[in-house]
Parts: structure tokens; sequence; C-alpha cells
């Protein structure tokens, strides 16, 4: 029998793919980014389709991931972001 990952947001809610954000998302919190880099991560959307749904390139969703692994949700705050791409466009 295959194993079901179960996929959690910040808060502790599973996810499903209709708590995946909006395509046309204006605000993106870090609640919203961790959902995403979760969905992925759990298998539940592929990375291609949220590159092209988001309209975001693979670096900056290394960018969202690495903020979420290292500092949790306040590494997908804007401030840690703006933080991380500068030092990502260094490299």
């Amino acid at each position: 029998m295959e194993k079901i990952a179960i996929i959690k947001d910040l808060k502790g809610n599973i996810i499903t793919p209709f708590d995946l954000p909006r395509a046309d998302t204006p605000r993106w919190t870090a609640n919203r980014k961790a959902i995403v880099v979760r969905a992925v991560r759990g298998g539940l959307i592929p990375l291609q389709e949220v590159l092209d749904r988001y309209h975001m390139t693979e670096k900056e969703f290394g960018i969202w991931e690495e903020g979420l692994q290292d500092d949790g949700a306040s590494g997908l705050m804007s401030t840690h972001f703006q933080t991380r791409r500068r030092r990502a466009s260094k490299k």
C-alpha cells in the first residue's frame, strides 16, 4: 500500500490542491509561500507547474525553499527574502 504524505501549512492545517494560492495572488505572505514550497516538496504539485502558475523562476523558488528550511516562517518574510535575493544575485 502506498504511503500518502500529509502536508501542512505554517499553522498546522493540512494542505490540499484547493489550498494553493491563486495564480494572480497579489500579496505573498509567509504562509502562502510555505504552502507552495511544502506542496512541491510533498509531491502535491510539480515544480514546473508552480513556476508556470506563479510566473517565477527556479532561482526565486529556491530562495523561498532555502528561507523556509533555514529560518522557518521568518525566512519567508519579505525582508529576509530581499536579503536572500541580493545574496543569490551576487553568486
